[in-house]
Order: C-alpha cells, then sequence, then structure tokens
C-alpha cells in the first residue's frame, strides 16, 4: 500500500464530506432508512476504492508485461507445437548471448575483486628515523586515504626521555 502525504486543504475537504454525511445520517428517519443510508455509503466508497485498485493493477500488468515480453509471447502462442518452436528458439537466442554476458559477468566480477591495495601507498620511509611529527603526518594521511580524516585525527607527542 502506498501512504500519501494528504494537505490541509484535503483533509478539511475530506471533514466537511465526513460532516455533510453525518448529518444527513443523523436526520434521516426510522433504523431502516439510517441502515439503508450507512450502506449506501459503503458501496459508494467501495466503488470508488475498487476503480483506484483496478487502475493500480492495470498498471502493474502493463509494467510486468514490459519486463516480461518473451513470457507474455509465450502464452499469446496458440497451439503446442508453435509453444515448442518458441521455447527452442528463445534457449538458441539464450544460448548466443550467454558467453557475452558471462565474460561481462566474470569482468565486473574481476574489477570488483581486483580493488589495487598498496600497504605502503602514503607511506615514507624514514631510514629508520621517525619524528613524532613524520609519523602523525603518515598516520593523517593514512586515514586520509581510508576516507576517515573527518571523523579522526592522530597528534603525537614526543617524550624528551630519547
Amino acid at each position: 500500500m502506498e501512504n500519501q502525504v494528504k494537505t490541509q486543504a484535503q483533509i478539511e475537504q475530506e471533514m466537511l464530506e465526513l460532516n455533510k454525511q453525518f448529518g444527513e445520517f443523523l436526520h434521516t428517519k426510522g433504523i431502516t432508512a439510517k441502515f439503508k443510508l450507512a450502506f449506501s455509503n459503503m458501496g459508494d466508497s467501495a466503488r470508488k476504492q475498487h476503480e483506484a485498485d483496478k487502475a493500480r493493477y492495470e498498471a502493474v500488468k502493463a509494467q510486468s508485461a514490459e519486463e516480461n515480453a518473451e513470457f507474455v509471447e509465450f502464452l499469446h502462442t496458440k497451439g503446442l507445437k508453435a509453444k515448442f518452436n518458441l521455447v527452442v528458439e528463445n534457449i538458441k537466442k539464450g544460448a548466443q548471448a550467454a558467453p557475452q554476458r558471462t565474460a561481462e559477468s566474470i569482468a565486473k566480477a574481476k574489477a570488483q575483486a581486483h580493488v589495487p591495495v598498496n600497504p605502503h601507498a602514503g607511506v615514507h620511509a624514514a631510514h629508520g628515523h621517525y619524528t613524532a611529527e613524520s609519523l602523525a603526518e603518515e598516520f593523517n594521511e593514512f586515514l586520509k586515504m581510508k576516507g576517515l580524516d573527518t571523523q579522526y585525527t592522530v597528534e603525537i607527542k614526543s617524550s624528551d626521555k630519547e
């Protein structure tokens, strides 16, 4: 089901309609007349809902027919021999397109699986001698490469006990 946001004008219009219907209900004389009016209103409401549902169903049906054109063609084909020939023809088409689709899938999987990873990217060799500032710079560059520089920063303070 779809949730629809109603404007204030739509809500007011519905309230006026309900007040009008309730006023008619109150002014009818006798229990039989009240029931007839209530059922008449329910019937009108059901008809409106049915029309809305029918329109939605037709839209979904049309979309489904577009997405499944081969199946719809199969359903509309008359005769067992014609259906068999259609199935064989579709299998042949699928077999011809299969290598290309497989190659595309493999290429896509390889592209996703072979993301270049360089563990030393952004790391500068300092020949075994690091300062607190150089370590902080290196680590912050690493965080930036990982996209974490907006969340974290590293600050290294050196101790003078070296």
